[in-house]
């Protein structure tokens, strides 16, 4: 007989012999035929979200928790059992303050039930979390208007994502809006001699232009004079300052003795202590993304006279993250991303968390007591900005402001930034608004994205090496760059934009190949069915493999375009990919067009290809929805469906090219 206990106490877990998980004892003399380990959580503790190949049940040994599995939500205790098919995302939570909680994993491979979970059904077959989502994308800075690079990364992203979510029936709201009081903005506003709030209300009105042009739409947008704003801003600041999250401290800070002013962000030059790079913008490295403390910036010199700065010490108030830790680190393995952010808040977690600012000294801004006239940092302003968002969608549906909708409604949120942003973003956002309010879920999904470069090289204003995306785009350009932007968006990897691809992108990809393919369909319906959808007829075995193709087309542009796997660029990917057996099956479709004693297949072969053309008026309207609309009036109009649907038969139809 072999005894193996398991923690009791929450003192049992501070023994030097602790080990989080680990096999029983027994496991050695008595090798069973699967796997097993023996997993204890402190209280609170989560485990990472994670999904595997393995067939997996937990025995829940001591203590209650709640456990999370591609959205379903169940509480579980001592004595429960929990079945966890292959590839199901989920995690473990101990619900407890004061004991551990402890289960046996038990797993083991079954083939037949990861090919099961493989198949195209599982998309449709997990539940859905019908909450409202919020789509928080980096409000752009005011200090230019938004460029191609913008546009490819969380802006067209967080369209997308709106859309599709709309198309599948779960509420989505783009929340959109200019950061509050960036540096960068006043540094652009000195430049031009005109005001602060002159500059960022004039280049707020060019990127609500640019964002209309290319076709994005949100459904709330704060303006930089916002007049709830300030007042929020102040109550975070009062909140934490008041529970002791932040404090005051006199740091080193960098000062310019020739201006004889301390720098921040948009006034001081250097280099980055972790990469080298020159890069830099207030506390993060644009190249690397790691974070600093203003005093750590190497070779620090003055933004506006080149004069070398000095170390003064300064008393400011500061967030101090380090004690923020354990919420950060349980949080962080919750959420969804992709291994880019995965692997920086890696990066991030290894090493001490720094001291956030809440206080710099500067001329604009929302001003803090017992500062000395110091103002809000702005990267401390993001979670009040994403709190103002709110507050007016909820005002606009007749809430009475964001607690009673956050409240009513308990929507999810999920993030979209450029990498350079991820520290912001991932860490110093939720950090800020979780010490504020629990009326909230955290962002449970991070979507980032890499620069964007325009002819190889990084765009600058500054050297005019631009696109304005006002300028790109108009409705004949929209859809085309709209989808050449998601085939090219860099979503891992920099991307590179050039006139020369997207031309040829155009030319031989949506004209060369599509709108070939849309002509010939729309030929062989007028030409044997009178421009009228056919029934089927006879399948055979092409039909069969071409029905299988529209399948996963629409099976893999839809799941592309989901949160938890998104992909715009994996969506496009999908509808290049089907066009060449689209090709195929159009060969076949002639061959027996022309042979009358053949009118069943032939029949088969065209309303087949009709239903193809429905699923890319479904799944491709969130890409670019314009083309979708032109393409249902094509062949009737066109409900959303979970697989592919026949065009019903006798509808008059007219399929022709779209982009030539």
């Amino acid at each position: 007989m072999i005894v193996t206990g398991i923690p009791r106490s929450v003192a049992d877990l501070n023994a030097p012999d602790f080990v989080r998980s680990a096999p029983p004892g027994w496991t050695t003399d008595a090798p069973p035929p699967f796997a097993v380990t023996r997993v204890t959580l402190r209280p609170g503790e989560i485990t990472a979200a994670h999904s595997h190949h393995d067939t997996e049940v937990w025995i829940m040994l001591a203590g209650h928790g709640e456990v999370r599995s591609d959205g379903r939500v169940a509480a579980v205790t001592a004595g429960d059992t929990v079945t966890l098919p292959p590839l199901e995302r989920h995690t473990l939570r101990n619900l407890a303050d004061d004991e551990p909680l402890t289960f046996l994993s038990v797993y083991w491979e079954d083939m037949p039930r990861l090919a099961a979970a493989y198949a195209p059904r599982r998309a449709a077959s997990v539940a859905r979390d019908e909450r409202p989502v919020l789509l928080l994308p980096s409000f752009p800075t005011p200090n230019g208007e938004l460029h191609l690079g913008h546009m490819a990364g969380p802006y067209l992203g967080a369209d997308f994502a709106r859309r599709a979510l709309l198309a599948a029936g779960t509420p989505a709201h783009l929340l959109l809006g200019t950061v509050g009081h960036q540096s960068q903005v006043a540094a652009a506003a000195r430049a031009a001699g005109v005001s602060f709030h002159t500059l960022a209300e004039r280049n707020t009105d060019g990127i609500m232009a640019g964002l209309r042009a290319a076709g994005i739409e949100w459904d709330v947008f704060v303006r930089p004079r916002d007049e709830v704003y300030p007042a929020l801003a102040r109550q975070v600041f009062e909140r934490l300052r008041d529970t002791g999250v932040v404090v005051r401290r006199t740091v080193p800070t960098n000062f310019c003795p020739a201006c004889e002013v301390f720098l921040f962000e948009a006034f001081v030059a250097g280099a980055c202590p972790h990469c080298g790079s020159r890069d830099t913008a207030g506390i993060e490295c644009e190249k690397c993304a790691l974070p600093f403390a203003d005093a750590d910036l190497v070779d620090a010199s003055c933004g506006t006279c080149g004069t070398a700065a000095e170390h003064r010490p300064l008393e400011r108030w500061l967030m101090p993250l380090e004690p923020l830790r354990d919420r950060l680190t349980a949080y962080l393995a919750s959420v969804r991303t992709g291994p880019r952010i995965a692997a920086y808040v890696s990066r991030i977690l290894a090493g001490p968390l720094p001291d956030l600012p809440v206080s710099v000294v500067a001329a604009d801004g929302i001003e803090l007591p017992d500062s000395g006239g110091q103002r809000m940092y702005s990267a401390f302003e993001l979670a009040a900005r994403f709190l103002t968002a709110v507050d007016r969608l909820a005002r606009d549906s007749g809430a009475d402001g964001w607690q009673s909708y956050l409240d009513e409604h308990r929507p999810r949120t999920a993030l979209f930034f450029g990498f350079d942003n991820a520290y912001l973003r991932a860490v110093v956002f939720p950090a800020v608004l979780g010490a504020f309010t629990d009326r909230i879920d955290l962002p449970d999904t991070l979507i980032g994205n890499e620069f964007y470069l325009l002819n190889g090289a990084k765009f600058s204003t500054g050297r005019g090496h631009v696109i304005w995306g006002r300028d790109a785009f108009d409705d004949k350009t929209q859809d085309r760059l709209r989808l050449f932007l998601a085939a090219t968006r860099p979503e891992h990897r920099r991307r590179n934009f050039s006139t020369v691809d997207h031309d040829a992108f155009v030319q031989r990809e949506l004209v060369g190949r599509l709108d070939d393919w849309l002509a010939g369909v729309g030929k062989r319906v007028a030409g044997r069915f009178a421009g009228r959808a056919p029934t089927a007829g006879t399948f055979f075995p092409a039909a069969e493999e071409f029905a299988g193709r529209i399948a996963t087309l629409h099976t893999e542009i839809t799941a592309a375009l989901a949160l938890d796997r998104f992909s715009p660029a994996g969506a496009v990917a999908a509808l290049l990919a089907f066009l060449e057996p689209a090709r195929r099956f159009a060969e076949d479709a002639e061959d027996l067009l022309t042979a009358p004693a053949l009118d069943g297949p032939a029949r088969t072969c065209v309303a087949l290809e009709l239903m193809a053309v429905r699923s890319l008026a479904q799944v491709l309207r969130p890409l670019v929805p314009a083309t979708a609309d032109r393409l249902a009036e094509q062949i009737g109009t066109v409900e959303p469906t979970a697989e592919p649907r026949w065009v019903t038969p006798g509808t008059p139809v007219r399929v022709s090219p779209l982009f030539a």
